[in-house]
């Protein structure tokens, strides 16, 4: 679908900078490479525009919220609505690769139009021209012209993003990659903008009194005036939505929370427990910590291992000791009192895993740390009872070895428990799977009763 959705908005600019009378004279200049750039410029306009929805964490949270119950009780089915949510991450890195994609594309035609504007000096109607003289350098239009200027700046930043996200790299420098991703897109956009503003295309105005290409008839001779550029139409309504749910969250995060209860398991996981109300938190969402004793800027996210309801005001999340931001938080708790550590929670917020607790049937499968989300589902059913959703549920956790179970077997003993005395002891299915043979001195030993 966005394969067709951007090959329509690339051939429906295409031809009009080819067939229409007001483009002649531009055409004759700059050939192909005018409905190539612009063409890949209109895809560009819509990328950059839509690429910042999926950014709107706080926004889609809420309409997931409210949205889909909504249509349910009309009888309209939300799947596709969900299916959305749930993509907005992939989506975010379809429109960057349609945008990277089409920027290398819209850059080769513009210098192929440097070229050509050269070249192809229109020396009757003197108007029309991008170069100032016959022969002009092209480096000259590349490099100091307020399009080739920001077009350079613009190519700079997008390598600079493209490297700092790749995941060879994020894994090793995941600040470089924070800083770059939250302090690039911003002067990218601004440049984006004032690229097309300078009037260095021009179109013709009087076509029907004088038919280009018939230079010989009698008439007024043909007027140009420059192009106006309206990239500032696509981005601005997102860059509005964006910039609300920033302050929205901005606002909602102001207040720091202490931690009430630290729990270090083996190996190498820790427990964090925080006495405050958060609404509205459901099994299958995260929230974002930070610990501005650590870094001001850095936001890390974390799923809820259990959270919020009417009996219980305190939520939780479990993190493995792995990166520095979480080894420094694991040093800084067990250096000084608890109390006196302040984080930062913005959140929660929705993932492709916040639908479970409306679903009939649920076959949860993970390994390690990413656990987590399904420990939530397993509180919410020992603290809801087993009435709650889902109506069956089946649960497959691989580890490495036995150790890697005891963070999560206090919660597994107390659902098998809950599910034997239970009426519907068949509702739940546990399997363990240890991938490495265990120690002569564990052998024998289980986590789980």
């Amino acid at each position: 679908v966005w394969l067709i959705l951007n090959g329509i908005i690339f051939w429906n600019t295409y031809r009009l900078y080819k067939g229409q009378p007001q483009y002649y004279y531009l055409h004759q200049i700059l050939g192909s490479g005018l409905c190539i750039s612009r063409g890949t410029g209109a895809v560009l306009n819509v990328s950059c525009g839509l690429i910042l929805l999926p950014t709107c964490k706080r926004a889609a949270t809420t309409l997931r919220r409210y949205c889909c119950p909504l249509l349910g009780r009309c009888g309209l089915s939300a799947r596709f609505i969900r299916l959305f949510f749930n993509q907005a991450e992939r989506f975010h890195i379809t429109c960057a690769f349609t945008v990277i994609i089409a920027s290398v594309i819209h850059t080769g035609a513009h210098l192929v139009n440097a070229v050509n504007c050269s070249l192809y000096y229109n020396h009757r109607w003197i108007e029309v021209n991008i170069a100032e003289s016959p022969g002009q350098d092209p480096l000259q239009l590349v490099f100091f012209t307020l399009p080739g200027i920001t077009g350079v700046l613009m190519m700079l930043i997008l390598t600079m993003i493209l490297v700092t996200s790749a995941s060879w790299f994020r894994t090793r420098h995941f600040n470089t990659f924070y800083y770059s991703h939250h302090f690039l897109f911003g002067p990218f956009l601004v440049l984006l903008v004032f690229h097309p503003t300078s009037g260095m295309l021009k179109e013709q105005t009087n076509w029907r009194d004088h038919w280009p290409g018939n230079d010989d008839q009698d008439g007024p001779p043909p007027v140009f005036i420059p192009m106006k550029g309206y990239t500032w139409l696509y981005v601005t309504i997102p860059i509005i939505l964006y910039l609300f749910d920033w302050s929205w969250r901005k606002v909602s995060r102001r207040q720091p929370v202490s931690v009430s209860r630290v729990v270090v398991h083996e190996p190498d996981v820790i427990e964090l427990v925080v006495d405050r109300w958060m609404s509205h938190s459901q099994p299958g969402q995260y929230v974002f910590l930070q610990c501005p004793v650590i870094s001001g800027f850095q936001w890390h996210p974390f799923s809820l291992s259990s959270c919020c309801d009417m009996t219980h005001a305190s939520w939780t999340v479990h993190m493995k000791t792995r990166g520095d931001w979480c080894k420094q938080l694991k040093s800084l708790l067990g250096k000084t009192q608890r109390d006196d550590v302040e984080l930062y929670v913005d959140g929660p917020f929705s993932s492709p895993f916040s639908d479970v607790i409306n679903s009939r049937t649920v076959i949860c499968i993970a390994g390690g740390i990413g656990f987590t989300p399904f420990l939530c589902v397993i509180h919410n059913l020992i603290r809801n009872g087993w009435n709650a959703r889902p109506d069956r549920l089946h649960i497959v956790f691989c580890v490495q070895n036995a150790e890697s179970l005891l963070w999560a077997s206090a919660a597994i003993d107390q659902l098998i428990e809950d599910a034997w005395a239970s009426p519907r002891p068949d509702k739940l299915e546990i399997r363990l799977h240890v991938t490495r043979p265990a120690p002569a001195a564990c052998r024998g030993f289980s986590p789980v009763s």
